[in-house]
């Protein structure tokens, strides 16, 4: 869970932003702009890249994971991260209010169609999931988490479809045969229950997706339950008419959440998980609450016995290097990753750059350096504020993918300092 905690750093802060410049050289002390201004005027910076850093592989906390612009669904057996396996929940609603199914509706045939999005893993592994009618409510406005516990949810004894397929994201949809009887119930329900969505919800409260294990590869897909294009279509017939259709949708009114769950049992990343007493060459961030990377930041003595005179910050770069991996081919990196402080109470607590903007913050991988480059200056001024009243814990930092809740990417990153994995670049200047 993320503790959205913003502060504001002061004048430290704002005098850095005045001058700020963008520096490359990582040399002890530099002169800017000595030509150019006049004697008396002219100031001094400091670079030092000297901080220690050493970092290990935790597991995430929880997310929140409802009503995400994507919907991950499946399962896979990373040969190096282990099993990881997304569930899903959601509302359908009316398409229409006062739904008239006619004398004697019979059902014909209840397709469920989940419009495809993208995906993470082999394909070519055969995908199952069991669906189930749920018991209880999904509602809107409420925050639901990635670890949800699914007791009283449904009935396991009862599925209302079963489901294979091999999943092929680069076609519209899938398409989802339920069961008659689940459809037949649907339809030949009170009218009360038709008259509007309030009614309907009360009666219907949606579907769960229980992805199936896979032993090795598999995938998790990703499906867009946005816009209305994903659906169920109850084709059926009555005393007066046959062929006759009505669609229940899942679109922006509906609430719909991902469960997520990982087993790193016999995988090379078992071992390393919460040890924060041995140094490993390698860290680990995984999506959908998997892992994420603790980061200890040493601060050099030289710059902290400055803080009582003042120090402001221009640029603090933080210089993350991914590690071969092998499987790199299959299972792709991270677009950009988020750099998060890391609160006493183990939770992701935003750090002031983010506000910024990725244009000033970074986070994006650059493939000509094979590195993940963050500004994380406001960051570091915090830690090192005059005023020990508005000075904040160095506690490190916690890195974790950006899209985690909508994605099932995965990383590995070089550690330490020693072998070149990670840096920060201090540029500043002493106020006194």
């Amino acid at each position: 869970m993320i503790n959205f905690s913003l502060r504001k750093n002061g004048l430290g802060f704002l005098t850095a932003s005045l001058i700020f410049l963008s520096f490359t050289g990582c040399t002890n002390s530099e002169q800017v702009g000595w030509n150019l201004t006049p004697p008396g005027d002219r100031f001094h910076y400091l670079v030092d890249s000297t901080t220690l850093i050493s970092a290990s592989t935790l597991r995430q906390d929880s997310i929140t994971t409802e009503k995400r612009t994507s919907s991950l669904l499946g399962c896979m057996n990373d040969p190096i991260f282990g099993r990881s396996t997304a569930h899903l929940l959601t509302q359908l609603r009316l398409s229409s209010n006062e739904v008239d199914f006619g004398v004697n509706p019979q059902i014909d045939s209840a397709m469920l169609m989940l419009k495809y999005q993208d995906y993470y893993g082999d394909t070519t592994q055969l995908q199952s999931m069991r669906i189930y009618e749920l018991k209880k409510d999904l509602y809107f406005d409420s925050t639901y988490y990635s670890n949800q516990k699914m007791t009283d949810f449904y009935d396991p004894a009862v599925t209302v479809g079963d489901f294979s397929y091999f999943p092929k994201p680069d076609q519209d949809s899938i398409l989802i045969r339920l069961s008659n009887d689940f459809g037949n119930k649907l339809i030949n329900t009170d009218t009360a229950n038709l008259s509007n969505n309030a009614a309907w919800l009360a009666f219907f409260k949606g579907l769960y997706f229980e992805s199936q294990q896979v032993q090795q590869g598999g995938s998790i897909v990703y499906f867009d339950l946005t816009g209305g294009k994903s659906r169920l279509q109850l084709y059926y017939h009555n005393d007066a008419a046959d062929s006759l259709k009505y669609e229940v949708v899942i679109n922006s009114s509906s609430s719909w959440v991902n469960l997520f769950e990982h087993s790193y049992s016999g995988a090379p990343v078992a071992n390393l998980i919460n040890d924060s007493i041995d140094i490993h060459p390698e860290v680990y961030v995984q999506s959908m609450a998997g892992l994420r990377s603790h980061l200890k930041v040493e601060i050099p003595q030289a710059i902290m016995d400055k803080i009582n005179d003042g120090i402001t910050i221009n640029k603090a770069e933080l210089i993350l290097n991914i590690a071969d991996d092998p499987t790199s081919g299959s299972y792709g990196r991270p677009t950009s990753l988020r750099v998060y402080n890391a609160g006493a109470d183990g939770k992701n607590v935003f750090i002031d750059d983010l506000v910024l903007g990725e244009a000033y913050y970074g986070g994006t991988f650059a493939s000509k350096t094979n590195s993940y480059r963050f500004n994380i200056g406001r960051h570091i001024q915090s830690i090192l504020h005059p005023d020990p009243a508005q000075r904040i814990v160095n506690n490190g930092l916690f890195v974790v993918a950006t899209e985690e809740r909508t994605s099932a990417d995965r990383l590995i990153l070089k550690n330490g300092t020693v072998n070149g994995g990670m840096k920060l670049v201090i540029t500043y200047t002493t106020v006194k």
